[in-house]
């Protein structure tokens, strides 16, 4: 071989590795309005309330406010039932982490409420959905938490 044909596949072996680096990951974060919006949308909550910074400790005791950027979540309006999503935004991740803490506590007290109150509830807690994706905390009681897993997924695509 030819010191120009080793010197062009030298070339071209450099340019494929250099093109074909890996490509940046997009991190998208939806506002959690929206993702409550669509799952909302199209999975069903009886009573819908909303909550709010100033009035959401009386359902997650042990979600430190402060440490939220944004949020949305709707319980049951009426308690009746275990209904309920809450998409949290956290400051950075090692908020999130104790968020997620916080939010599985409110799951745990719903657990012991409904396994009583309202058993033939209790398949949408056993279902629940309750994840950290970054620096959000997810938490989705519905009578379909796989379809509304689904679309909050799309939102975080």
């Amino acid at each position: 071989m030819s010191k120009i044909k080793i010197v062009g596949v030298i070339f071209a072996v450099i340019l494929c590795l250099t093109a074909c680096g890996a490509k940046e990951e997009t991190v998208v974060e939806p506002a959690p309005a929206d993702v409550t919006a669509a799952v909302m949308s199209v999975v069903e909550l009886s009573s819908p309330s909303e909550k709010t910074l100033e009035n959401i400790g009386a359902y997650y005791t042990d979600l430190d406010t402060s440490s939220v950027a944004e949020m949305s979540v709707y319980v049951c309006g009426s308690g009746a039932y275990p209904d309920e999503i809450a998409v949290i935004k956290f400051k950075d991740a090692a908020k999130a982490e104790s968020g997620f803490e916080a939010v599985s506590a409110r799951y745990d007290a719903m657990v012991k409420t409904f396994i009583d109150y309202t058993p033939d509830e209790m398949y949408k807690l056993d279902s629940a959905v309750l994840e950290k994706k970054g620096n959000y905390v997810i938490f989705i009681a519905s009578a379909d938490n796989a379809k509304a897993l689904a679309i909050a997924d799309e939102l975080f695509q």
